[in-house]
């Protein structure tokens, strides 16, 4: 199986859900659900690509709030804890996720420990520990983005999926990332952003493929002029749209790294965010694996 770092975030979600749609007027809502869940981008993709069967190593920070159940958490489900950094005097990261009944979400974060003091010394812990077949840039602060991926040159497989960051970016920023990945992953409204600061054309004309999600519309596979069609969830099936974004990078990394196409990679990425969405949470649902995929990675890997 596949050795991958993953640098990003560590939280606690705190995810709530009400019964009508959002608007441009929402200010407030009364909640019929609130769940505490385990969440952080790295985290949430580390998890799925352990039960893919993977070896994820998420490079992230965590509070005082830690050692307790999250740390459970983490040895039950697989991921490593080398590259887990814990900074005392200060909580993990929080998440607070509110789904309106159109599915639309709104999320407020806070960072917790940025470790920007001392994450460049961390980094090069975590790289010292060996090798890595794969590399995922998952949300994080601009500054630390930037400095991971001048670190990511060895690297043969290299993905960055921005996030809520894509809205906070400079052009700055985003061009020395774009010049050390290989597939951009973003959704409708990042990919906006992003354009909106370097235009497409820009973009495009590095060597780069782009993805960008949509909700429950087609994916669109920018740079190959192609579209994967997102099969429809029935409505009583749908719980929870948090994290089903990280379960699809994982499915995609999945496939990536056992050589499928690009096309087979996102509707693989697809079949996992539909897990994800059925249940409570980022980290909560089973991953499994297809027993063809399970092969194929076991044959390259060997």
């Amino acid at each position: 199986m596949a050795r991958i770092l993953v640098c990003g975030s560590l939280a606690y979600d705190d995810i709530g859900a009400f019964d009508t749609p959002f608007s441009a007027d929402t200010r407030n809502v009364k909640l019929y659900r609130l769940d505490r869940g385990f969440g952080g981008c790295a985290m949430n993709i580390a998890y799925n690509l352990a039960g893919l069967g993977h070896r994820p190593v998420p490079f992230v920070y965590a509070g005082d709030d830690y050692s307790g159940d999250y740390a459970r958490h983490v040895a039950a489900s697989g991921v490593s804890e080398t590259g887990i950094f814990r900074i005392s005097g200060t909580p993990s990261a929080r998440g607070i996720v509110l789904t309106g009944s159109d599915g639309v979400q709104f999320t407020a974060f806070y960072p917790g420990p940025s470790g920007i003091d001392r994450w460049r010394r961390d980094l090069e812990a975590v790289f010292g520990e060996g090798v890595y077949d794969a590399a995922i840039l998952a949300p994080d602060l601009p500054e630390k983005t930037v400095g991971c991926a001048e670190r990511l040159a060895g690297a043969p497989f290299r993905l960055w999926c921005p996030g809520q960051y894509a809205e906070l970016l400079v052009r700055a920023e985003i061009e020395p990332v774009l010049e050390r990945v290989d597939l951009l992953v973003v959704n409708r409204h990042e990919w906006r952003a992003l354009t909106s600061r370097l235009p497409a054309g820009d973009l495009l004309r590095r060597s780069l493929r782009v993805v960008v999600t949509d909700g429950a519309n087609p994916v669109e596979l920018v740079v190959e002029g192609a579209s994967v069609l997102v099969p429809p969830v029935p409505e009583h099936a749908v719980v929870d749209p948090t994290g089903c974004g990280d379960a699809f990078v994982a499915g995609l990394t999945n496939a990536l790294v056992a050589s499928a196409s690009l096309e087979a990679a996102v509707t693989a990425g697809i079949r996992l965010a539909g897990r994800c969405i059925r249940h409570s949470g980022a980290q909560a649902h089973p991953v499994g694996d297809v027993p063809q995929e399970r092969d194929e990675l076991r044959k390259k890997f060997q």
